[in-house]
């Protein structure tokens, strides 16, 4: 839902302490993991709207679009080969296209998408979480999917 590593851990440290403050206030009507994934997904969706705020004053340096791209960063380190290294690359590929698209889908997509195909929620979770009716859930699911689909059959398709 947040689109890199650093604002989820953010948002898990900020879980983690909302959970040890707030435990008191777990009145029961739901199960834990329910109410526990309800405020992981409320802190998400305030950190978004934080970060939308912040961005608009931000001026980007253009060494950290370099490096995020990829192109600039020698950190990383040497894995096992336990499959072939052609094998770990495609998959490392695959993932990230597939993360690529998610990350530019439209949020009230993303959302939706993130909820169901990624966390695995049902349709009424998803629906309470994000104040949606069923139908607009499945809507938004639906055409979420679409544009996956859409985004990913280039890189997938078959070549006659």
């Amino acid at each position: 839902m947040l689109g890199n590593d650093a604002d989820a851990e953010d948002v898990t440290q900020d879980v983690l302490l909302q959970v040890v403050r707030k435990l008191d206030t777990f009145r029961g009507e739901s199960a834990f993991p329910t109410w526990l994934h309800r405020v992981t997904v409320n802190a998400a969706l305030a950190n978004r709207r934080k970060r939308a705020v912040r961005d608009e004053h931000v001026v980007r340096d253009p060494l950290d679009v370099f490096l995020e791209n990829g192109h600039f960063h020698h950190g990383a380190s040497v894995g096992s080969w336990a499959a072939p290294p052609e094998q770990e690359t495609l998959d490392r590929e695959t993932k990230q296209l597939i993360e690529d698209a998610i990350a530019r889908m439209p949020m009230i997509y993303r959302d939706v998408y993130v909820l169901a195909d990624v966390e695995g929620l049902p349709n009424s979770e998803i629906g309470e979480m994000l104040d949606l009716s069923v139908p607009a859930v499945k809507s938004r699911l639906h055409r979420a999917r679409l544009l996956m689909r859409d985004t990913l059959a280039p890189h997938f398709e078959e070549v006659a």
